[in-house]
């Protein structure tokens, strides 16, 4: 008499093929949601990074800006800004700020050129008059002299995202009431 081994459950070729394939397509679904949740926390990181840089330069950029002096040597209210282009400014004599490669350069108190924002794609600068009314882009001498309002903007890029910021700013010691000197 032959003994026949009692019969085990298990699992067949096809369904373990058929399992491997299940765990394969949820593996690659997996994968893909991780890769994206990397990809945009990166992203995200590098766009809060750019936005910090850009506002801890622009703070620092607007408080000079408020405080361009009168030029007292004008026959009118005016400030003290040798010249303006759209990509620099110069003002208070000794003062200047511009794009220089791809960096946005700050000279203090006529010293030597210091970056403030690097990765810089795009640079301009506007000013704007008593109306309101935007100025010429190149602007030197008298012509500086309606000057009331400059506006800076600025794109920085990093690791292929890009972050663009607007700042504004009246110029203090032109408004009524502000003390002289």
């Amino acid at each position: 008499m032959s003994k026949r081994r009692p019969s085990r459950p298990a699992f067949t070729l096809v369904e373990t093929i058929a399992a491997m394939v299940v765990v394969s397509v949820t593996g690659l679904l997996t994968s893909g949601i991780i890769f994206t949740a990397i990809h945009s926390y990166r992203d995200a990181s590098t766009r809060a990074q750019i936005h910090n840089d850009c506002s801890a330069a622009f703070d620092r950029v607007t408080k000079l800006l408020w405080s361009i002096p009168r030029d007292s040597s004008a026959s009118v209210l005016a400030p003290l800004i040798s010249s303006v282009t759209s990509t620099s400014l110069s003002w208070n004599n000794n003062w200047s700020l511009s794009l220089s490669g791809a960096q946005l350069m700050l000279t203090e108190n006529g010293g030597t050129a210091k970056p403030i924002l690097d990765n810089v794609t795009s640079f301009s600068i506007s000013c704007f008059d008593d109306s309101n009314t935007a100025m010429a882009a190149s602007l030197s001498g008298a012509a500086t002299q309606g000057i009331r309002r400059i506006q800076i903007q600025v794109t920085v890029s990093r690791q292929g995202v890009s972050e663009t910021l607007r700042a504004r700013a009246y110029i203090r010691s032109l408004m009524t009431g502000a003390k002289v000197g």
